[in-house]
């Protein structure tokens, strides 16, 4: 009897997961766009040095160096701008992948906290939401105008610190699950967000007092690696993945089914 294969069993996530997930599909196109600009990089590396071999060979046998000399000259001078720009494209995608995460997290936290207090109103009973007139005639319907104070309750939610902050009332409202460094390893993300939109990534003396080991001083341009990246999306990991399981088990009705991809 031929054996069952085995069929995978969809972790349970919001709506506002979903979401999110769709999101990072689209960073994801940044991520290739960096990779191609490496394999440019190195194939461009490999052509220049079967270059550089060829014509010292030729150097060798040739009477008259110097033509030779100019033309590596000329060669290696091409390679080397070349190698700035696309190091630059690198570092520039890398950044604004940054940007884009740490936006696309609190999308993610505004929508599941908003979601969660259409099931739990209690969740937002002691914020004294008011809608001005205007807002009242205008809303096409109570569950619209309930859905815009949701809403704007959620963002003062968030306008209430960063990270490190935001776990911490998680915390108090019964999440589970979060390193005890996550919210420094967050708010490091943030603030670089923060000096790349606001300061066009270059680091200010609050930047650097607040994050040190970033940059060495004031004024110096903010980078983020490969090695730095990744932490962030490790991080990344450990705040979504807690936080969405924390307000299924708690609210089961903010589950969401996915639809099937479109053939």
């Amino acid at each position: 009897m031929p054996a069952t294969p085995f069929m995978p069993v969809p972790t349970p996530k919001t709506k506002a997961m979903l979401a999110l997930e769709e999101n990072l599909d689209s960073i994801l196109h940044l991520l290739n766009v960096s990779r191609h600009e490496m394999v440019v990089l190195r194939a461009q590396s490999a052509r220049l040095t079967t270059f550089v071999g060829k014509n010292c060979d030729i150097a060798k046998k040739s009477h008259s160096v110097k033509p030779v000399l100019v033309k590596l000259s000329r060669s290696l001078d091409r390679f080397s701008k070349s190698l700035d720009t696309r190091i630059e494209r690198v570092q520039t995608i890398t950044l604004w992948q940054v940007v884009m995460l740490v936006t696309c997290v609190e999308a993610y936290l505004q929508d599941v906290l908003t979601a969660a207090a259409s099931v739990d109103p209690e969740l937002m009973s002691k914020s004294e939401q008011h809608a001005p007139y205007a807002d009242v005639i205008g809303a096409t319907s109570l569950e619209a105008l309930a859905n815009e104070l949701r809403a704007r309750w959620a963002r003062g939610w968030l306008s209430d610190g960063g990270p490190t902050r935001w776990i911490a009332r998680l915390g108090k409202m019964g999440a589970r699950g979060y390193p005890k460094d996550l919210g420094p390893r967050l708010e490091r993300f943030w603030g670089i967000r923060h000096v790349v939109v606001h300061a066009a990534g270059v680091a200010t003396a609050d930047f650097v007092k607040r994050h040190p080991n970033v940059v060495k001083a004031p004024g110096d341009r903010v980078r983020v690696n490969h090695h730095d990246y990744k932490k962030f999306v490790d991080a990344f990991r450990d705040f979504v993945e807690p936080t969405d399981g924390y307000f299924l088990v708690r609210y089961p009705a903010m589950l969401a089914v996915p639809t099937a991809p479109a053939k």
